[in-house]
């Protein structure tokens, strides 16, 4: 588990779980506007949830495909279950999904409970990077009450 520190105007925390080399790419989108904990297995996922978060946000290659797992997980507790919880994609970089590979994923994503499921990289491809930017900051403090940054 790896914690970025925390600006002193917000003390909203975001669990981030992704593979380590996908950390780069959600401190694009983030930037410091959250305290962000970053977690790379399910275990110290979990560990950060009994600690406390405000969002969940999993990318699907995270530990190993686990992003489900960690879904179920949040969903079947009592205490943290109705945290936000959003599924990341991005089919902008290694991997290219099919439609149907990628609706599977959403499908699933929605039927476990997920707040959400964003493509990453059809964000980019559509409204380009900076825009895509604006938009994610934007549903991340429209959940959390904030101000847009």
């Amino acid at each position: 588990m790896h914690i970025q520190s925390m600006t002193q105007n917000t003390p909203k925390t975001l669990l981030i779980a992704v593979r380590e080399d996908d950390i780069s790419l959600v401190q694009a989108f983030v930037g410091d506007a959250y305290r962000i904990v970053f977690c790379h297995t399910i275990a110290a996922a979990k560990a950060a949830l009994e600690e406390g978060v405000d969002i969940v946000v999993a990318g699907v290659h995270f530990d190993d495909g686990a992003v489900f797992d960690l879904l179920q997980h949040v969903r079947s507790s009592r205490v943290f279950g109705k945290l936000p919880f959003f599924v990341m994609l991005d089919t902008s970089r290694r991997y290219t999904y099919s439609r149907a590979i990628v609706h599977g994923m959403r499908s699933a994503s929605k039927a476990l409970g997920a707040t959400g499921f964003t493509d990453v990289g059809g964000m980019i491809e559509k409204f380009g990077r900076e825009e895509a930017v604006k938009m994610l900051r934007r549903g991340v403090d429209d959940l959390l009450g904030r101000p847009g940054t």
